[in-house]
């Protein structure tokens, strides 16, 4: 996380999450996507029915229109995010509100719902300036236009050179209703004109 907030950070950060939302397809090394749609839970895979049927079924709530959490003072309304025409997704437009990739999974339900928000802007700190603070046990809760929740509680705090980004990891299919909150860290680098991390929070659903 930086101390001192620079020029041109908000075009920074917008392209160091759209390399955290990137990753790399079937072989050739090149950048990974995310899926178009939700991911999946399971794999298909021999015995995948059976044990379906004894894990408990995730009704998950509508669109995500809010994030808080409150232990970093965050409390943001959400914006839609998809993929750009060059397939990577896109960042919020701006730097006080979150954005959920809404051509992912919706709260609640099997896999990863991935948010992401800018860390500062030209004038201030922005929406997810205090994220790499967040520890163990703390609690991240989105809510529909209808009210309905979907609390996390967080597992772990990463932080991810851009170059080596986990995308599987991050991105990948999981047997539970997961969260991914995304931002920039690690200093920045007047030569790239990029931070040089991603920070990656890990969030199981708590209820």
């Amino acid at each position: 996380m930086p101390d001192v907030l620079r020029a041109g950070a908000v075009r920074t950060l917008s392209l160091c999450l759209v390399l955290a939302a990137s990753a790399a397809g079937c072989g050739g090394g090149g950048p990974e996507r995310p899926a178009s749609g939700p991911t999946p839970g399971w794999s298909a895979v021999p015995g995948q029915a059976a044990r379906e049927s004894a894990r408990p079924r995730y009704a998950g709530i509508g669109d995500p229109v809010e994030l808080r959490v409150p232990s970093i003072g965050v409390r943001t309304s959400l914006e839609r995010l998809r993929m750009g025409p060059d397939g990577e997704l896109r960042s919020p437009v701006d730097p006080a509100r979150a954005g959920w990739f809404a051509g992912g999974v919706r709260p609640g339900r099997p896999g990863p719902a991935v948010v992401v928000g800018h860390v500062d802007s030209t004038t201030g700190p922005a929406v997810f300036a205090g994220l790499g603070g967040l520890r163990r046990g703390a609690t991240a809760q989105l809510s529909d236009a209808r009210g309905r929740r979907a609390v996390f509680r967080v597992e772990e705090v990463r932080s991810y050179a851009k170059a080596g980004f986990p995308t599987r990891e991050v991105y990948g299919p999981t047997p539970d209703p997961q969260l991914r909150l995304i931002t920039c860290g690690g200093g920045f680098d007047h030569a790239t004109g990029h931070y040089k991390t991603n920070v990656v929070i890990y969030a199981v659903l708590d209820h």
